[in-house]
């Protein structure tokens, strides 16, 4: 009989040694008010002795402890400092219920929480999950009231929500948008709300502006209703000033368009008198062309300036010219006669069939001898040129003069130095402008008289100056 009871016994002892248990909550999921205190479930389903169970509170991480309950006793040392004298039990651990009691919740708090309890006898252990929500439920909130001009200014001011709450304004039953709303970021890290809308007269008196949280879905409103003697008016004599200022805003604005309109027309009247005068100046110096000459002093060693000074020859005279300052020595270029500062003028160069040449003016103060260099601005020259085939002007950057090749046998030179300081260059058969320079002897800043110029290349024959025509 002895034998057949120890049976069961040993069995019972077996099951107690064993520690088998379960863990369950009835909660996953916990919403908590910043500030308030709230419970993670959690519960043992056989209750142990203590100091079989190690209860190990934390938060996504392990080593982040919130509460530790090791051989039936508290440990505050690995207790991370944040949870420090703020989590205890809602019950003694021999009773099963572990739920986890979390005083003055903060935002900081938002996490998944885990229970995880050991039987450290049997090294069994189980382990629920609890996710913690924390918001801010927000203050009651506080209508304004303003006066803006002619309407009445309604504000609706709440503070403390979490996440940012939505708004809505409803005026005599129906839905408006705000016309102005700004969400603020709290020092604690909740959201203050402020939406405005305005009224513009006694139909708008009925008015509600409620808050509701993206959470929990609550909704506080208020609602208000102002009455019509609130809204402003209008005296007569303000309809009365308001129409006056209308008219003389419209009378200005007449007058500003009538006197831009005559200022257009001077402008354009002015652009037409010196279009006209500029005409006027280019016949009388084309009906009377200026008498240039050529100054064999400045021709270089390599060509002959003829007898009667207006033809320049592509070979050394009988005579080696004496050196001299005002000789060209390292490009084949000569100078002419008079020196020009002002005024119009204009002459014509008889180029022939010559192969290289360039025909323009250029400064007194233009290098003459040295290192070979281009006839540029730059270089105190304004010209145009050919090189055999082609026809340039030698500007800043070389530009391509229109389709003469075999036409242009007489160059045509007008120099406009009272004004814009251009220089145009024409094909006399047809008086078609072939290029204009501006600014021409203006270099660094300096305004400087000009000369006319001449070039003729190894391949060039000879030029002549038009003297009367």
């Amino acid at each position: 009989m002895d034998k057949v009871c120890r049976i069961p016994c040993v069995l019972l002892l077996a099951a107690a040694v064993s520690g088998n248990f379960q863990l369950q909550t009835q909660d996953t999921k916990q919403i908590a008010e910043v500030g308030s205190q709230t419970f993670l479930l959690c519960t043992l389903s056989s209750p142990q002795g203590l100091t079989e169970l190690k209860v190990h509170w934390f938060r996504s991480l392990y080593h982040s402890t919130v509460f530790l309950l090791n051989n039936g006793k508290e440990d505050k040392e690995r207790q991370s400092p944040e949870y420090s004298g703020r989590t205890t039990l809602r019950a003694p651990p021999g009773s099963g219920d572990l739920t986890l009691v979390l005083h003055n919740v903060t935002l900081s708090d938002t996490d998944m929480y885990h229970c995880f309890v050991e039987n450290t006898t049997s090294k069994q252990y189980k382990e629920v999950v609890v996710e913690l929500v924390v918001i801010g439920v927000g203050s009651v909130p506080v209508l304004r009231v303003s006066l803006q001009d002619y309407s009445i200014g309604v504000s609706f001011v709440t503070s403390d929500w979490f996440p940012s709450p939505e708004m809505h304004w409803e005026v005599d039953g129906g839905n408006v948008a705000a016309d102005n709303q700004i969400i603020h970021n709290q020092s604690n890290g909740l959201f203050q709300l402020e939406s405005k809308i305005l009224l513009k007269g006694p139909s708008d008196g009925h008015v509600f502006g409620a808050v509701r949280h993206p959470v929990t879905g609550r909704e506080v409103g208020l609602y208000m209703e102002i009455a019509p003697d609130i809204f402003p008016r209008l005296s007569s004599w303000m309809y009365a000033f308001t129409f006056s200022v209308v008219i003389l805003a419209a009378g200005a604005i007449l007058t500003i368009i009538y006197i831009w309109r005559q200022h257009n027309q001077n402008v354009d009247l002015h652009r037409s008198i010196e279009t006209l005068s500029s005409e006027v100046a280019w016949r009388k110096a084309v009906m009377s062309p200026e008498y240039v000459t050529l100054s064999p002093e400045t021709a270089h060693p390599e060509l002959s300036v003829g007898p009667n000074l207006i033809t320049l020859v592509n070979a050394p005279p009988d005579d080696p010219p004496l050196p001299s300052n005002s000789r060209f020595e390292t490009e084949r270029c000569c100078l002419g006669l008079p020196v020009l500062s002002t005024g119009c003028h204009y002459w014509e160069v008889e180029v022939g069939n010559c192969l290289e040449w360039a025909v323009g003016v250029a400064s007194p103060e233009v290098r003459r001898r040295g290192h070979a260099y281009m006839f540029r601005p730059q270089e105190y020259i304004w010209c145009i040129s050919r090189f055999v085939e082609d026809f340039k002007a030698l500007d800043t950057q070389e530009a391509a003069l229109p389709e003469v090749v075999g036409q242009l046998d007489r160059v045509g030179v007008y120099l406009n130095l009272s004004g814009p300081r251009q220089i145009t260059f024409y094909g006399p058969r047809s008086w078609d402008a072939l290029y204009t320079f501006d600014d021409v002897g203006k270099v660094r800043g300096r305004v400087l008289s000009v000369l006319p110029f001449f070039w003729l290349g190894r391949s060039g024959s000879s030029l002549r100056l038009v003297v009367g025509s």
